[in-house]
């Protein structure tokens, strides 16, 4: 008899459910409180469910809060495969419950030449068409979550030095492009011009600057309302974004002996600027830097012991000499992610992609990619160019 009823009770029990979901779901505050508690997966899901829910999900505002309420961690990291013609990628996951990537090739429009990621930040790409200089390029900002992108007016002509992409959707969820370009005014001086997401079309800003013909524009990273670029030979500097002005970024003392800044890596995740160097050969304890909140100057924020890693990756360590450098470590510095369990730093091992827990020196195997092989000519100088890699960051941003 019991049996024969509960068919009945679950029938009334999921009408008066429904019955009760009701009024929280005609009512868009308390819906949209539900909303925000959801994965992004879900969310994109939903989009498709009727236009009001299509509208609330995809209003700039409910992206905002959500990552406020919801701080952002990457999940994967893409690694472009070195076959320039036909750009493909591989990607690497970093949560426990692996995903597909968003995709293997960039394709959102048709470009017969294809396209390069330029820069990754906070979920959005810059993108660029794979042809010519970068005076001569189209230029895309992309979220591969929601598969939108914008294409930017077009660049005039001249030489352009380095686009810099600036999203920090706890602040804001408009974006802005850096590009650094000479200036027409001056021999030997540069030219800053913005795009804003807000206000359109690009727009130079007020005065022409002098910087050291070692200043790298193109790896430029934005944190803390500026974008910042590293010198590997005089003063590094950051521009703000708020002032529009360049002021010097201080910076580690470079060491007795040597004359270049030696940056095995430099890059923001989780709302902190970290910097890497290394000058002894076979050092394998990383000093890892973060800037102060004002620009004041760095500190150790960690040291990574490697020598465990090393013992099970041996290949670490460069097997072709420079007569002036000595040995020394062949591996890149991918990333060095905050997360909310755990910080750790991504190695990239000559096509192994290892993460290595910054205060335990744990470590465990990612994967393996195709561009690793390539860092076995780039033994010096050490740093910047090594490899390609781009975070990639779930995000609900408009572009």
């Amino acid at each position: 008899m019991l049996c024969s009823k509960s068919p009945k009770l679950r029938r009334t029990s999921a009408a008066s459910l429904t019955i009760a979901a009701e009024p929280v779901l005609d009512n868009d505050d308390l819906f949209i409180e539900i909303l925000l508690r959801l994965p992004i997966r879900s969310l994109l899901t939903f989009k498709s469910v009727s236009k009001r829910w299509l509208s609330l999900i995809s209003n700039p505002n409910f992206s905002h809060r959500r990552t406020t309420s919801h701080p952002p961690t990457p999940s994967g990291i893409f690694f472009p495969r070195p076959c320039p013609k036909s750009p493909a990628f591989d990607f690497v996951n970093l949560t426990p419950n692996p995903s597909r990537a968003p995709f293997e090739s960039l394709n959102f429009t048709d470009e017969k030449h294809g396209f390069v990621i330029l820069q990754s930040c906070n979920g959005l790409f810059l993108c660029s068409s794979n042809n010519g200089n970068y005076s001569k390029r189209d230029y895309y900002v992309h979220n591969p979550t929601t598969k939108h992108f914008t294409k930017l007016p077009k660049l005039q002509a001249g030489t352009i030095f380095g686009l810099n992409l600036a999203f920090d959707p706890s602040r804001s969820s408009d974006y802005k492009v850096i590009c650094v370009r000479y200036s027409d005014s001056f021999t030997n001086t540069y030219q800053i011009e913005t795009y804003s997401s807000r206000t359109g079309p690009w727009k130079p800003c007020r005065g022409v600057f002098s910087a050291p013909f070692s200043m790298r524009f193109d790896c430029g990273v934005y944190w803390n309302n500026a974008v910042h670029w590293i010198s590997t030979w005089e003063n590094s500097l950051y521009f703000d974004l708020c002032e529009e002005k360049l002021h010097e970024l201080p910076m580690p003392r470079v060491p007795d002996g040597w004359e270049e800044r030696r940056v095995k890596y430099f890059g923001n995740c989780g709302g902190n600027l970290h910097l890497i160097e290394i000058y002894e050969a076979q050092d394998m304890e990383l000093n890892v830097y973060e800037m102060k909140d004002d620009h004041s100057g760095w500190f150790v924020k960690y040291r990574v012991d490697l020598h465990s890693v090393c013992v099970a990756f041996p290949e670490m360590i460069a097997s072709v000499m420079d007569v002036d450098l000595g040995f020394f470590p062949k591996f890149s510095v991918v990333a060095i992610v905050d997360g909310i369990e755990e910080a750790y730093t991504v190695l990239e091992i000559v096509g192994k992609v290892v993460r290595v827990n910054v205060e335990s020196g744990r470590f465990e195997s990612l994967g393996e990619v195709e561009n690793g092989g390539r860092i076995s000519e780039l033994v010096t100088p050490v740093g910047f160019g090594q490899i390609d890699a781009y975070l990639y960051i779930q995000s609900l941003a408009c572009v």
